[in-house]
């Protein structure tokens, strides 16, 4: 199983690879998860979708992020550390230089805030479609050991990638006992140029 991010950018995306990044989770081949920041960034959603952004976001795993003050619902964070402070900023200032935490948008901070929770848990990525904070991968995996920012695409190849690698190690070693029923072609994404 491949751990990777969810956050509310890719929640209810109807674009073919975040669907399928969706159904891998359902069926325990990828872990998807979603930052506290999700459901504050939820609360400006319109009332009609609000519940079922919320209700869909319920399904994930929540990692409570350090406290951000009008950001963080409280019963939904945890009190930071210095390292949890440094990395925030770390990643706000590779995410949006120059940018003023005080005057910029509330989603650049929320922005940073799920990246850098992902990063404190030891995610693998954060899954966006924008493309001004994947522009930022190289500099935060430069930073943060590895870490990256991916489209579903980009995410969807990974998975594949490594549901492909399981594969063969099982068909080596079925001994290895039980795994998830196998992803078809069309679940990995084989059709549409995924690997």
């Amino acid at each position: 199983m491949r751990e990777l991010g969810l956050y509310a950018h890719i929640l209810d995306a109807q674009d073919d690879a975040a669907v399928l990044l969706r159904k891998l989770h359902d069926s325990n081949w990828i872990s998807l998860r979603r930052t506290d920041a999700m459901d504050t960034e939820l609360a400006d959603a319109r009332p009609e979708k609000w519940m079922s952004l919320t209700e869909t976001s319920a399904s994930y795993a929540e990692s409570f992020g350090p406290l951000v003050l009008d950001h963080s619902r409280l019963d939904h964070c945890v009190l930071g550390s210095d390292d949890d402070a440094t990395r925030n900023d770390q990643v706000f200032a590779a995410l949006f230089p120059g940018a003023d935490r005080a005057t910029c948008r509330k989603n650049h901070i929320r922005d940073a805030m799920h990246a850098a929770t992902a990063i404190r848990y030891g995610g693998r990525a954060f899954i966006t479609h924008e493309r001004k904070l994947r522009n930022k991968s190289d500099q935060i995996a430069e930073l943060f050991h590895g870490f990256r920012i991916w489209s579903p695409d980009d995410a969807l190849a990974e998975a594949s990638r490594g549901i492909a690698g399981v594969r063969e190690l099982y068909r080596r070693e079925p001994e290895r006992g039980s795994l998830p029923e196998w992803p078809t072609d069309e679940d990995l994404g084989t059709g549409r140029g995924a690997v």
